[in-house]
C-alpha cells in the first residue's frame, strides 16, 4: 500500500494536462483516497459514457495502481 496521499490539486493537474476542461469538481469522499470527479469536457463530445470513464481511468492510472486513489466515482459529460 502506498503511503502517499493524493491531493485534489494533484488530480486536477493530471486531468488538466491531458484534457480540455470546461467544468471540473473534485471531492474528497473519505479521507484522501476516495474521490468523486465531476467533469465536463469537449474531449468527451463523441464518446459514450464508458469511453469517457476509460479515458479518465487511463489518465489517473498511476495513482489508481499505487492506491493513492482507492475509489473513484465519475460523473462525466461532453459540452454539446
Amino acid at each position: 500500500m502506498n503511503m502517499y496521499q493524493i491531493r485534489e490539486e494533484d488530480i486536477e493537474k493530471l486531468l488538466r494536462d491531458k484534457l480540455e476542461i470546461e467544468e471540473l469538481r473534485i471531492t474528497d469522499l473519505k479521507g484522501g483516497n476516495h474521490w468523486e470527479v465531476v467533469i465536463k469536457s469537449p474531449n468527451f463530445n463523441d464518446l459514450n459514457r464508458i469511453k469517457q470513464h476509460k479515458l479518465i481511468y487511463e489518465i489517473l492510472k498511476d495513482p489508481l495502481a499505487d492506491e493513492s486513489i482507492h475509489a473513484l466515482a465519475i460523473k462525466s459529460s461532453g459540452t454539446n
